[in-house]
Protein backbone atom coordinates (compact mmCIF):
# COMPACT_ATOMS: atom_id res chain seq x y z
CA UNK A 1 0.00 0.00 0.00
CA UNK A 2 1.22 3.49 -1.06
CA UNK A 3 1.92 5.73 1.55
CA UNK A 4 -0.52 8.69 1.67
CA UNK A 5 0.98 12.53 1.88
CA UNK A 6 0.27 13.11 5.35
CA UNK A 7 2.13 9.93 6.45
CA UNK A 8 5.35 10.87 4.64
CA UNK A 9 4.71 14.65 6.00
CA UNK A 10 4.28 13.27 9.47
CA UNK A 11 7.50 10.82 9.10
CA UNK A 12 9.86 13.57 7.66
CA UNK A 13 8.81 16.30 10.69
CA UNK A 14 9.62 13.61 12.95
CA UNK A 15 13.09 12.74 11.23
CA UNK A 16 14.11 16.28 11.11
CA UNK A 17 12.91 16.82 14.61
CA UNK A 18 15.25 14.29 15.66
CA UNK A 19 18.57 15.55 13.45
CA UNK A 20 17.62 19.01 14.70
CA UNK A 21 17.81 17.27 18.52
CA UNK A 22 14.65 18.75 19.13
CA UNK A 23 11.99 17.62 21.62
CA UNK A 24 8.45 17.04 20.30
CA UNK A 25 7.61 20.00 23.09
CA UNK A 26 10.81 21.88 22.06
CA UNK A 27 9.77 21.83 18.13
CA UNK A 28 6.25 22.69 19.05
CA UNK A 29 6.87 25.56 21.35
CA UNK A 30 8.94 26.88 18.16
CA UNK A 31 6.08 26.58 15.31
CA UNK A 32 3.50 27.88 17.83
CA UNK A 33 1.21 24.71 18.08
CA UNK A 34 0.30 22.42 20.24
CA UNK A 35 2.19 19.22 21.62
CA UNK A 36 -0.38 16.81 21.08
CA UNK A 37 -1.23 18.08 17.46
CA UNK A 38 2.61 17.27 16.65
CA UNK A 39 2.21 14.42 18.21
CA UNK A 40 -1.15 13.56 15.80
CA UNK A 41 1.21 14.97 12.72
CA UNK A 42 4.41 12.90 13.44
CA UNK A 43 2.07 9.77 14.23
CA UNK A 44 -0.22 10.72 11.18
CA UNK A 45 -3.43 10.86 13.06
CA UNK A 46 -4.12 14.55 12.05
CA UNK A 47 -3.58 16.27 8.83
CA UNK A 48 -1.56 19.47 8.46
CA UNK A 49 -2.26 22.61 6.81
CA UNK A 50 0.08 24.28 4.91
CA UNK A 51 0.31 27.04 7.12
CA UNK A 52 1.12 24.31 9.84
CA UNK A 53 3.74 22.37 7.97
CA UNK A 54 5.03 26.02 6.95
CA UNK A 55 5.88 26.68 10.81
CA UNK A 56 7.28 23.57 11.43
CA UNK A 57 9.73 23.74 8.62
CA UNK A 58 10.95 27.15 9.60
CA UNK A 59 11.20 25.53 13.10
CA UNK A 60 13.11 23.56 12.07
CA UNK A 61 15.15 25.63 9.43
CA UNK A 62 14.65 23.61 6.35
CA UNK A 63 12.69 24.01 3.29
CA UNK A 64 9.15 23.62 3.33
CA UNK A 65 10.31 21.21 0.03
CA UNK A 66 12.37 18.77 2.11
CA UNK A 67 9.05 17.50 4.25
CA UNK A 68 7.90 16.48 0.78
CA UNK A 69 10.99 14.68 -0.20
CA UNK A 70 9.32 10.77 -0.05
CA UNK A 71 5.95 11.87 -0.75
CA UNK A 72 5.39 9.49 -4.01
CA UNK A 73 5.42 11.14 -7.31
CA UNK A 74 1.60 11.60 -8.41
CA UNK A 75 1.11 13.27 -4.99
CA UNK A 76 3.78 15.45 -5.10
CA UNK A 77 3.83 16.93 -8.64
CA UNK A 78 0.10 17.59 -7.35
CA UNK A 79 1.21 19.30 -4.04
CA UNK A 80 4.57 21.19 -6.28
CA UNK A 81 1.74 22.24 -8.87
CA UNK A 82 -0.75 23.59 -6.54
CA UNK A 83 1.87 24.51 -4.25
CA UNK A 84 3.61 26.91 -7.59
CA UNK A 85 0.03 28.02 -8.88
CA UNK A 86 -0.58 29.46 -5.01
CA UNK A 87 2.49 31.21 -4.80
CA UNK A 88 1.22 32.96 -8.01
CA UNK A 89 -1.40 33.93 -6.23
CA UNK A 90 0.26 35.98 -3.67
CA UNK A 91 2.68 37.32 -5.79
CA UNK A 92 2.38 40.93 -5.95
CA UNK A 93 -0.01 40.95 -2.61
CA UNK A 94 0.33 43.45 0.05
CA UNK A 95 0.63 41.46 3.44
CA UNK A 96 -2.84 43.00 4.22
CA UNK A 97 -4.05 40.76 0.67
CA UNK A 98 -1.50 37.79 1.93
CA UNK A 99 -3.10 37.61 5.30
CA UNK A 100 -6.53 37.89 3.77
CA UNK A 101 -5.97 35.31 1.45
CA UNK A 102 -4.45 32.80 3.63
CA UNK A 103 -7.18 32.99 5.94
CA UNK A 104 -9.57 31.69 2.70
CA UNK A 105 -7.44 29.01 2.44
CA UNK A 106 -7.42 27.86 5.48
CA UNK A 107 -11.21 28.37 5.95
CA UNK A 108 -11.65 25.89 2.64
CA UNK A 109 -9.48 23.64 4.13
CA UNK A 110 -11.00 22.85 7.21
CA UNK A 111 -13.76 21.66 5.16
CA UNK A 112 -12.05 19.11 3.75
CA UNK A 113 -10.40 17.62 6.78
Amino acid sequence: MQKSIYDVVGEKVREERKKAGLTMEQLAELAQISTSFLAYIETKGRKASLETIQKLAQALRVPVSRLFEDVPPQEKDAVDAATQKFAQLLRGKSPAETAAILEIARTAARHYK
